[in-house]
């Protein structure tokens, strides 16, 4: 099963996240700001991370620059409600495999998440 990594600071946005991913069939683990997610990716090496971009602690930014860096080789989707296309393009820059604005929708979460597990850029 394909395990994937949620990271959201909003109790309720990662079960809105989780419940759409469990039901599909994806293994989850999920962590409450930056800093514990990239703890557990680390420690976990899921298939794909799922971050908010504005999070206490480490940002989706900072998540970004640092799997960049350590060449963490897992791919980040972002969800975000910001709907600048700075920001996308900001987080294309620093190697995000897509952004998704919430509320997220279910259909288009999933399509994001086949793009990135497969390595398919936006």
């Amino acid at each position: 099963m394909t395990r994937i990594l949620v990271i959201d600071d909003s109790s309720f946005q990662r079960r809105i996240v989780t419940g759409i991913l469990k039901e599909a069939g994806y293994d989850l683990l999920v962590a409450e700001n930056g800093r514990e997610g990239l703890e557990r990716a680390q420690e976990e090496a899921p298939a794909l991370i799922i971050t908010d971009l504005l999070m206490p602690e480490f940002d989706g930014f900072y998540l970004l620059n640092v799997a960049r860096q350590c060449n963490l080789g897992i791919p980040v989707l972002v969800l975000t409600s910001d709907i600048q296309d700075s920001t996308r393009d900001q987080c294309r820059t620093l190697g995000a495999a897509g952004v998704v604005n919430k509320p997220v929708k279910k259909e288009i979460l999933l399509t994001a998440v086949t793009r990135a597990l497969s390595g398919e850029r936006p």
